[in-house]
């Protein structure tokens, strides 16, 4: 199985003490993947921050791109052709996602990853598989 992590657990990794059940999951999977559009996500929130916090934030999300740059997923022409037919989807069952959970929804469409979240809500319109790593 492979797994896209969303950015809600990608900036769970930058705390001083990263949920112990997270280290754990994360330790038995090794197919995990982050989207370009969570690294875009964790980068204007790192632009947003206290000038205080900026240099630490920015040496973490460069050792972030790091050890998953081998499993960035990109926002390709195929993923966003997957992406405009979940929004028509979405909008016959009259639902509606975020544009960034719509877009990491359509980037596990489209590679068959189960999304890891702790915001399942947040997918469940899209049909994604969904996990949450701390359940």
């Amino acid at each position: 199985m492979s797994f896209l992590l969303d950015t809600d657990l990608i900036s769970l990794l930058e705390r001083a003490r990263v949920p112990p059940k997270l280290n754990a999951w994360m330790e038995q999977h090794d197919d995990l993947h982050i989207s370009v559009v969570s690294l875009a996500e964790i980068e204007y929130g790192l632009q947003q921050a206290p000038p205080t916090h900026r240099q630490h934030l920015e040496g973490w999300l460069k050792e972030a791109r790091a050890k998953f740059s081998d499993g960035t997923e990109q926002l390709t022409e195929p993923v966003l052709i997957r992406w405009k037919q979940l929004l028509l989807e979405l909008r016959t069952k009259q639902r509606t996602m975020t544009c960034e959970d719509s877009l990491i929804a359509a980037t596990a469409l489209f590679h068959g990853h189960i999304v890891a979240t702790r915001n399942k809500r947040h997918f469940e319109p899209s049909g994604v598989q969904v996990i949450d790593p701390l359940d």
